[in-house]
């Protein structure tokens, strides 16, 4: 934040008697608008983090059908949950979040799979992008998570002009890089909005996973 001299603040409230520059009364004033400032922008971060994306808790996901690029369903447009019905599942979709939030997202769920396959446990990661980027993504996110070596996580590319956006009520502006759901019986338990795939933010994502799989 730059300083605030005395000609700026002059030109920025012309109604002050500029004889009073430079006096107490207005060192008070400039103080207060300077705090008043850094507290406005302070402000800032809170609303951007108060986003709403996704499914609430009790309501029901739904059929769509995406192209899939890596997984079970690998090479179709199968629908996820209707394929999987009741079982334990997981969908993060994903907006012009990070290559690395992603892969560490990735990776989590692909463990989560292995150690509760005896739950049936399934996760899928949908790349929401703009209809015009859709093949482009499948060519380069199917090569991203086969240099992986994931075994178990799914992968998909969802145009934004989709039915299925406005169904799972996914926001996709700017603010919002991901959007999580963790459900079973098709009704979701936990919905999760920019994951950070850190030790905080995958221990959350790991501890609804492990409600709907016991």
């Amino acid at each position: 934040m730059g300083k605030c001299g005395t000609k700026s603040f002059e030109k920025a409230y012309p109604y002050i008697d500029s004889g009073l520059v430079g006096s107490p009364q207005v060192k008070v004033m400039k103080k207060s608008i300077l705090n008043t400032s850094i507290l406005a922008v302070l402000a800032i971060p809170a609303l951007a983090l108060a986003v709403n994306s996704g499914l609430k808790v009790g309501e029901s996901v739904s059929a769509f059908h995406p192209e899939h690029v890596a997984g079970p369903l690998a090479g179709t447009n199968e629908c996820f949950p209707c394929t999987f019905q009741n079982r334990p599942q997981a969908q993060v979709w994903i907006n012009g979040d990070s290559k690395a939030n992603i892969i560490a997202i990735a990776k989590n769920l692909d463990m989560e799979m292995t150690t509760k396959k005896s739950k049936e446990f399934k996760a899928l990661l949908v790349m929401v992008v703009d209809d015009s980027a859709v093949n482009a993504t499948k060519k380069s996110a199917g090569a991203w998570f086969k240099a992986e070596g994931f075994k178990n996580v799914g992968v998909a590319v969802l145009g934004k002009s989709n039915g299925a956006v406005k169904a799972y009520n996914f926001n996709t502006s700017k603010e919002v890089k991901n959007t999580v759901y963790v459900y079973k019986n098709w009704k979701v338990s936990a919905s999760m909005t920019n994951l950070e795939a850190n030790a905080a933010g995958l221990g959350s994502l790991n501890a609804e996973i492990a409600k709907i799989t016991r």
